[in-house]
């Protein structure tokens, strides 16, 4: 050979040196311009839901302004969606370059050896950039039940205040008592909405009552909620390890809030069994299905809900499938080898 080993690594170490700053610099910027649209939607929600809040209390008034606040208000939400249309474009690109920049950053780390107190191994930090981004991910995604649950249940209830305010000045009585009952009904509401909430962060029934106590419970509740069509059907199961029984009732959460997005109130069907030491859990939706390969095209790649649900079944070592067609409904099968205690 016409170079010594060392001089080759130092040249590999100089050509993904450079790359990486490249990629660095390229993710730094489009951090900033993620931040920026970030700031923009926030700006857009709050916007939306004042414009909101002035066009209900318009209507209830009967107000000449009502049509002008309808208008604005419509607009304000199309330029709302187009801005999170942007805003989850831009998460999927950065979460991707931020995978990129991780794994040639875990290959440098490998020719080196790692650094000092640094774990050499690329399944380690891997492992731990699965970790920080998964907890991103729940961030957002309670951000946005926040926003969509409670939030709203308060803002609803800072309108109704400013109403009885107005009613109250007016001497119209009558009026303010009908407000007053629709704010205290509007109240419970809120309450089981919130309750729903941490009841959903951490399924305690889960300790108490395995797996199948606690998915009964959940189904019912979620039932009661909607108003769907819900079956569940389980054979008595073995204790499973918590981490097991928590991927599984995430799946089923998950699987049921896909199935009231998109199967239409179609009737959902939720199956756990135990075959020959296998444990196959199965939630089949009647609704209309749909094609994976124009999903993949719409988002420009796997939806994330489904793939969540695959990393978690793969990290407990189980077999996820989806099965879906248009006019023949959705199959998200589970299948994990299981041992008897």
């Amino acid at each position: 050979m016409s170079a010594e080993p060392s001089a080759l690594l130092d040249a590999a170490h100089v050509i993904i040196a450079e790359q990486l700053t490249r990629l660095r610099e390229l993710h730094q910027s489009a951090q900033q311009r993620y931040a920026l649209i970030e700031n923009e939607l926030r700006l857009s929600a709050r916007l939306l839901d004042e414009a909101s809040l002035q066009l209900r209390f318009a209507i209830d008034r009967g107000l000449p302004s009502t049509v002008t606040l309808a208008e604005r208000e419509q607009q304000l939400r199309a330029d709302h969606e187009v801005l999170a249309g942007e805003y989850e474009s831009g998460r999927r690109a950065l979460r991707q370059l931020d995978q990129l920049v991780r794994q040639i950053d875990m290959s440098s780390a490998t020719l080196s050896g790692g650094g000092e107190g640094e774990p050499s191994d690329p399944w380690v930090q891997a492992l731990r950039a699965q970790v920080i981004m998964g907890r991103e991910e729940e961030r957002i995604r309670l951000a946005r039940e926040v926003h969509d649950g409670p939030a709203q249940v308060l803002a609803n209830a800072l309108m109704g205040l400013e109403h009885c305010q107005n009613l109250l000045k007016a001497q119209r009585v009558e009026r303010l008592a009908e407000i007053l009952g629709q704010m205290g009904e509007s109240a419970r509401e809120g309450l089981r909405e919130v309750r729903r909430f941490i009841a959903d962060l951490r399924p305690g029934k889960l300790d108490e009552q395995g797996l199948v106590g606690a998915l009964s419970d959940y189904v019912r509740r979620y039932r009661d909620t909607v108003s769907a069509q819900v079956s569940f059907d389980a054979e008595p199961l073995p204790r499973l390890p918590n981490e097991t029984e928590i991927v599984l009732y995430r799946i089923v959460q998950e699987s049921l809030q896909n199935a009231h997005k998109h199967a239409r109130g179609a009737p959902v069907h939720v199956i756990l069994t135990v075959r020959k030491g296998v444990l196959q859990l199965t939630v089949r939706d009647e609704g209309p299905g749909f094609d994976t390969r124009e999903v993949v095209r719409r988002a420009g790649r796997e939806n994330w809900g489904l793939t969540s649900m695959r990393e978690r079944a793969e990290l407990v070592g189980a077999h996820f499938v989806v099965t879906t067609k248009h006019g023949y409904g959705t199959e998200v099968a589970i299948r994990l080898p299981i041992i008897q205690r």
